[in-house]
């Protein structure tokens, strides 16, 4: 690790740690007074997120997996398979390799691995589900610092923060959560402490204080046929001991500056493609934010380190002993200024800079996993004009991108290495490019509830060294041969449009009812795709395994619909997706599992039906969740070089239910069912094969009890 991020890690760890336990003490010294408000300052980054998911979505309705939940938003699924906590996101049907950003408050998690014939190789984010408080979620082009070399959109999983924790109006609390339940779900739990400590700094300025703990313990669960999932089976097992902690201390000494230091921590160990997993996934965050009144400066500054470690315990298989880590650093610093013409015309700027490093390392045993450092620059800025019912949209970035990574020795005569000279690689090789990336849009209100929208924008998304500098698959401790290396490929390239139409009303059966409406029609046409197929190599009388360019464009298009109406006692919401995702090219490579085809399913939907009593104290509700058709490139063994084929994937309904009652102010039960008809399914948005297995989850009931003092 180099020497600048053990300071920047050591000096996060220390703070925040010493800070989040002495603090108790240091109020003794303070003046008793009754709570007073400042103002709330929010850090925001580029637009709002098009999609929110609430926590209580994800403990209430996701019942065992926030996945579940994530899978009925529209646009928006998951890479789930019984053996594999970690949550590989999938927007518009990109996913991998940073097409998608997925993140945890902010910070990137860009943790992979390839392992075994049905390896997506994507990204993983793993964090635990009851510390978690909401999931932002970006669709499309993302503007400001979490767009910088992505394609399709991102998503920010948000973990507890002091007003998730300590009730309003309060100044200090306690929040648990317990729960149980049958088929597998053994139990699951956090425990939360939140302290603000008032009348510092001049009676102006306060700390809050959040400490948490979660633990999970998860066993093999049936399928609805009633089998039971087998962790000593190949790849087919469901048990995991998730761990997780955070803790976070926020100082605001008055309402022009605010300093959040944060560590987050996760372990889990499970057994996937024939292996033990023991992952440990860390997080240090440092956010400043300097609002000095007026409207030209409202600054954000965020720096971050991520550090995923990866070990195969044990003995036995040719990986045995695998270690590896990914560590992710970077920093952004936005500035949003509001401005206005003489016409009285708003104008509002949102401008920055960010520089990401992602640096995977493989210890031992790497298999198909292949060392170097990603490093991803951005030069940012976004105006929205508006002028009456008019608000025109423009932006302009500058990524620049630099790849460093081994290329491990080939012979002469091989690929681009001269004959009848040394053998080539052995050697460290760095590529770079850059490239502008142009947005419009425009929003026009067609009344007070009616709005239209249209957008248009470039993005890309620079090779990783995973692709660039693949080396095939060595067994035991081997580093494979640098002949098979792509270190011209090319990035990605995107052009997306968009047409969206958005109703939103009060009032319309009822006095404070709410009705809203969204449908988003997308087009996204991607050049120079990146897959893995089987190319000729000069010197060599058969083809290998290597990174390509797409010769043709992809195109990947669909429309979401997102609409429902709350009346305060019945609640209706309604899902849906069609998708069209399949068109990806698939090679030889692609087919063995060497980056799977992430397409979505051709339709989706989820209708959520419930209605509240008892003065809202008792809520009952039922999820329909629909899944269409899917595809998934698979490969046969028998019909070797030329196995890549297409398999289609059934659709399928589940139906959940749900229900809580509010005990008092200070405790809230709750229940779900997952699989209410106990139907047997398999993930479509898996492997072939765990698919063909039908390894979906049977009924499972899970009940519970969130208590806060």
């Amino acid at each position: 690790m180099p020497q600048n991020l053990r300071i920047l890690r050591r000096v996060l760890t220390t703070t925040t740690s010493c800070a989040a336990l002495s603090l108790w003490g240091l109020h003794a010294h303070a003046v008793e007074q009754e709570p007073h408000a400042l103002q709330e300052i929010k850090v925001t980054e580029g637009h709002e997120g098009d999609t929110a998911v609430s926590s209580d979505d994800l403990i209430l309705k996701s019942a065992t997996n926030p996945q579940n939940v994530l899978n009925s938003t529209p646009g928006v699924s998951t890479r789930q398979s019984p053996n594999q906590p970690g949550i590989e996101v999938n927007i518009r049907g990109l996913s991998g390799y940073g097409r998608v950003n997925s993140m945890i408050d902010g910070v990137p998690q860009t943790f992979k691995n390839t392992a075994g014939h049905e390896s997506s190789g994507g990204n993983f984010l793993y964090t635990h589900p009851d510390l978690l408080a909401g999931v932002e979620i970006e669709l499309g082009v993302v503007n400001g610092a979490h767009g910088a070399g992505t394609l399709a959109g991102a998503a920010n999983f948000r973990t507890l923060t002091f007003s998730d924790v300590v009730k309003a109006g309060q100044n200090q609390g306690i929040m648990a959560r317990l729960r149980t339940g049958s088929n597998g779900f053994d139990h699951s739990g956090v425990l939360a402490i939140g302290k603000r400590f008032e009348g510092i700094w001049e009676q102006q300025g306060h700390i809050d204080v959040v400490l948490a703990y979660a633990e999970s313990e998860e066993s093999e669960y049936q399928t609805g046929s009633g089998r039971e999932l087998d962790s000593s089976d190949w790849n087919r097992g469901s048990a995991n001991t998730p761990r997780g902690a955070l803790a976070k201390v926020e100082f605001v000494p008055n309402d022009q500056h605010r300093v959040a230091l944060g560590y987050r921590w996760y372990e889990n160990s499970f057994r996937n493609s024939g292996y033990g997993w023991d992952v440990d996934n860390r997080t240090w965050t440092l956010d400043y934010q300097f609002t000095p009144g007026g409207n030209l400066i409202d600054l954000t500054f965020a720096a971050y380190y991520n550090d995923t470690n990866l070990e195969y315990p044990g003995t036995g298989g040719s990986y045995a002993g695998r270690k590896t880590q990914e560590e992710t650093s970077g920093f952004s610093i936005t500035n949003t200024s509001l401005l206005q013409t003489g016409r009285g015309e708003d104008i509002k700027l949102n401008y920055g800079f960010s520089w990401n490093r992602d640096d995977f390392q493989t210890h031992a045993m790497r298999g198909g996993n292949h060392p170097g450092k990603l490093d991803k620059a951005s030069i940012f800025a976004d105006a929205e004009f508006t002028r009456g019912r008019i608000t025109f949209l423009g932006g302009l970035r500058y990524d620049h991108w630099s790849i460093n990574g081994y290329r491990p020795p080939y012979s002469a005569g091989v690929a681009d290495c001269p004959a009848g000279g040394p053998s080539c690689g052995d050697d460290w090789v760095k590529r770079n490019g850059g490239k502008l990336l142009p947005n419009i849009g425009i929003n026009y209100q067609l009344s007070s509830e009616v709005m239209l929208s249209a957008s248009y924008a470039h993005a890309f998304r620079p090779p990783t060294t995973h692709e660039a500098f693949y080396s095939l698959v060595p067994f035991g401790d081997g580093v494979g041969t640098g002949e098979t290396n792509n270190i011209n490929l090319k990035p990605e390239f995107s052009r997306t449009f968009e047409l969206s139409a958005e109703y939103r009303d009060t009032g319309v059966f009822s006095s404070g009812d709410e009705a809203w409406l969204k449908v988003t029609a997308f087009q996204s046409r991607i050049d120079d795709y990146i897959y893995n197929d089987f190319v000729e190599i000069p010197g060599r009388s058969f083809t290998r395994a290597m990174w390509v360019n797409a010769d043709n464009t992809t195109t990947m298009q669909g429309l979401e619909l997102e609409g429902g109406v709350d009346t305060g006692r019945f609640y209706a919401k309604l899902n849906l997706s069609l998708s069209d995702t399949d068109t990806a090219p698939i090679g030889q490579g692609t087919a063995m599992g060497n980056g799977l085809t992430s397409a979505q399913p051709d339709k989706s939907a989820s209708l959520d039906l419930g209605f509240r009593a008892m003065d809202g104290r008792l809520t009952l509700g039922g999820i329909v969740r629909y899944t269409g058709k899917a595809t998934q490139a698979a490969f046969d063994w028998s019909s070797w070089p030329d196995g890549a084929y297409v398999e289609t994937m059934d659709s399928y309904t589940l139906v959940d239910l749900y229900g809580s009652y509010e005990l008092s102010d200070h405790a809230t039960l709750f229940v779900s069912v997952e699989n209410a008809f106990d139907k047997e399914y398999g993930y479509s948005g898996g492997s072939v094969s765990g698919y063909q297995e039908l390894s979906g989850r049977g009924r499972t009931v899970v009940a519970g009890v969130t208590a806060r003092f």
